[in-house]
């Protein structure tokens, strides 16, 4: 009689690690899904604030002319050159005065998993290179 219980309880068993896989497979892969994409965006951050720096930098080193336009063509064109997939619908933003100056850039960032939609932001700027005089105290550019 102790043989057949044996064997009773292992037929209650049977298929029971198919059911788990089929139950966890899809958990499984849309945490992978999930891994991608965060580092998707965490790339897409990246490609939008390299973007942003370089439009900063063409803001801070120019002191004449339409400086606002120079830099945000640079921080979009830039963005287009070094990430034209991994962020799209990017539009960069200078702001700023005489003695700082901005870049804003920001777009979509590629997605792995549907219906997940995500902007990134980036912002670099900083002080204007310009020829800051001795009288008053020397701590603001001259207005063109």
């Amino acid at each position: 009689m102790p043989a057949r219980s044996r064997g009773h309880g292992r037929t209650r068993d049977r298929g029971a690690s198919s059911l788990e896989l089929a139950l966890l497979t899809p958990i499984l892969l849309f945490v992978i899904l999930l891994v991608v994409q965060f580092a998707m965006i965490y790339h897409a951050r990246h490609v939008a604030l390299a973007a942003a720096q370089a439009g900063a930098r063409v803001a801070r080193g120019q002191d004449t002319g339409d400086w606002q336009s120079a830099a945000k063509s640079k921080a979009e064109s830039y963005a287009r050159q070094i990430g034209p997939k991994i962020i799209t619908g990017v539009v960069a933003t200078p702001s700023g005065g005489a003695d700082e100056r901005f870049v804003d850039v920001e777009g979509q960032a590629i997605t792995v998993i549907p219906f997940m939609s995500l902007r990134v932001h980036q912002r670099a700027g900083g002080p204007t290179e310009c020829f800051r005089p001795d009288r008053d105290g020397g701590v603001s550019c001259e207005a063109p």
